[in-house]
């Protein structure tokens, strides 16, 4: 494949969840629940292999787009949703869920639990959870404040993963594969999570 089929094929999906579709880890079919999907990032290549897609956004401009841009993909099963995930009740749940840069708008330690608890309650049993979210694990970058949150280098406030909020998460979970953190030019740090449901 040439770099710009690759491109047409994965969209510009985070790096890490390629990774994890190459190597398997990945469901080859069933519903996918992408929560805070934006414009579809990360949704394009379920969107173009026969995945139930669902895309869940606050802002209504992306839902918009990402509507738009799925007519282009011949997807028959594909819903799109402007609305906040704390939110909703639905009966069926997911295959596999998508969580990329949105816990971390917590204000609080109590808010990312009820975030994190919804998450988990929209999953099927043995469904997998992939998340990409702002941390200090590993790092020394950021400073923790009273309210759970974290100032980062770059002076945006953000919650952020630690090593006891991580142990806490996994309660019901199986890692499928060790929890990886990168630092993003001493700015801030970016820890992904790949979960499967028990």
């Amino acid at each position: 494949m040439t770099v710009h089929e690759i491109n047409n094929y994965f969209g510009d999906m985070d790096l890490y969840l390629m990774d994890q579709i190459l190597k398997g880890n990945i469901p080859r079919s069933g519903k996918v629940l992408d929560i805070g999907c934006g414009n579809g990032r990360n949704g394009i290549y379920f969107l173009q292999n026969g995945f139930e897609y669902h895309g869940w956004d606050k802002d209504k401009s992306s839902i918009r787009l990402l509507a738009y841009l799925a007519k282009g993909t011949d997807h028959k099963e594909a819903a799109f949703k402007h609305t906040d995930f704390l939110t909703e009740n639905v009966q069926e749940r997911a295959d596999l869920i998508i969580c990329s840069r949105v816990l971390h708008f917590a204000d609080s330690r109590e808010t990312f639990f009820r975030m994190w608890e919804k998450l988990v309650s929209l999953l099927k049993k043995k469904g997998i959870l992939y998340v990409s979210m702002d941390s200090t694990v590993d790092t020394t970058l950021g400073k923790e404040l009273q309210s759970g949150q974290t100032e980062f280098p770059d002076s945006k406030l953000r919650f952020a993963l630690t090593l006891d909020i991580f142990k806490e998460m996994k309660k019901g979970f199986e890692e499928i594969e060790p929890l990886i953190t990168i630092a993003h030019h001493n700015q801030r740090a970016q820890s992904f999570l790949l979960l499967k449901k028990n």
